[in-house]
Formats: C-alpha cells, sequence, structure tokens
C-alpha cells in the first residue's frame, strides 16, 4: 500500500514537471507586458562622481513571432519606460556635492527576447531616453533637458504563467544635444536594475 502511495506521489510530481515545461512562455506575438523596475549607476572613467538612482514603469508589446533558431531565437518587443523618479548626485564644485531631482521617459525601446529557454529568457535592446531635471546636468551652464542613447541587456526569469522577475545591466551615453551653453556630456554611465512584469 506505501508503495502504491509512492507511486502515485511519483507520477504526480513527474506530471507536475511536465506540466511546467509545457507551459509556453508569456513572451509571444501581442502580449503586452506591464511591470515596475528600480536601480542606480554611476559614470564610467572621468565621469566616476556622477551617480544616479531612478524607479519608474515598464509597457511594452511584442511584435513579432518567434524568428531564427537554437539559443539565437526570440522575437522583437516594442518598450516604452516612464520614471517620475530620477536622482542625480554630481559634483558642483571640487569640494561640493549636489543633488538633482528630475524625471525622465524612454519613448524609444527595442527589445529582443531570446526564448529559446523555458523558464529563463535573455534579452538584449537599444534605448532611447529624455531626462528633464530641476537643475543642470552635469552641474554648470548646461541644461535642464538631456538625451540618452544606450544598449541594454539582461535576464528575465518567468514564474508561473504570466510573471518575470528581470535584472538588467544599461549603458548610457548622456548630452543635452548642445541645446545649453556648454555640452560636456556624461559619456557612459553604468546603471544595475531590478524589476518585476506581469504579461497578458
Amino acid at each position: 500500500m506505501r508503495a502504491w502511495r509512492f507511486g502515485c506521489l511519483l507520477v504526480g510530481l513527474f506530471g507536475c514537471v511536465l506540466m511546467g515545461v509545457a507551459q509556453e512562455l508569456p513572451m509571444k506575438k501581442g502580449a503586452t507586458e506591464v511591470g515596475v523596475w528600480g536601480g542606480g549607476g554611476t559614470g564610467l572613467g572621468h565621469e566616476t562622481s556622477f551617480q544616479f538612482a531612478n524607479a519608474g514603469m515598464r509597457m511594452g508589446r511584442v511584435l513579432t513571432a518567434q524568428h531564427g533558431a537554437g539559443f539565437l531565437r526570440g522575437n522583437f518587443e516594442y518598450v516604452v519606460d516612464f520614471s517620475p523618479l530620477y536622482l542625480i548626485f554630481q559634483d558642483r564644485t571640487p569640494v561640493s556635492r549636489q543633488t538633482v531631482y528630475g524625471g525622465a521617459i524612454s519613448p524609444f525601446i527595442v527589445k529582443w527576447n531570446f526564448t529559446s529557454g523555458k523558464r529563463l529568457v535573455p534579452f538584449v535592446a537599444a534605448e532611447g531616453t529624455a531626462i528633464l531635471t530641476t537643475k543642470d546636468v552635469p552641474a554648470g551652464d548646461t541644461s535642464i533637458i538631456n538625451f540618452g542613447s544606450g544598449i541594454a541587456s539582461g535576464l528575465q526569469i518567468v514564474r508561473g504563467d504570466h510573471h518575470a522577475v528581470t535584472f538588467s545591466g544599461h549603458l548610457l551615453h548622456i548630452s543635452n544635444a548642445s541645446i545649453g551653453n556648454h555640452n560636456p556630456s556624461i559619456n557612459i554611465g553604468l546603471q544595475f536594475r531590478m524589476g518585476y512584469q506581469w504579461w497578458r
């Protein structure tokens, strides 16, 4: 009797595993992504005194069916990020620091989801961002409006049928495109983020 129960338990567990493996990824054509995220970063090279932290929301739409074969198989997604909290910590003078408040929107994010896995979905992305701050960034006679362009890469860990946890790294170049009197720019900034996504 005990052996029979143990056998049923094994069959049940094996069935659950098979069901989990057979489940489709939520990143399929026509799917909508809604997410929240937060992170922080620093300038690199000569801009190591420049740090920032932000948090925001994300909306995306998978535009294509899966293409390619093997590890490269995946699909394209269009994404918009909105960050109502964008904090910048920068040098105002050689001996003083300044905290600048702002917000940002990234209306152009093109993302490739590598969908060959069952639960782990890496991605790469190209990003375009506009940043509005309460004070000039970088400090000085520059501009309160800046633009960012960059690339990102990360990993989406799918949980259940419609959720995922995301870890990502972002490289960003920030410049005011010469709309200010000076345009020293932040040549490169590195940011790490963690987010949570809902798919439908």
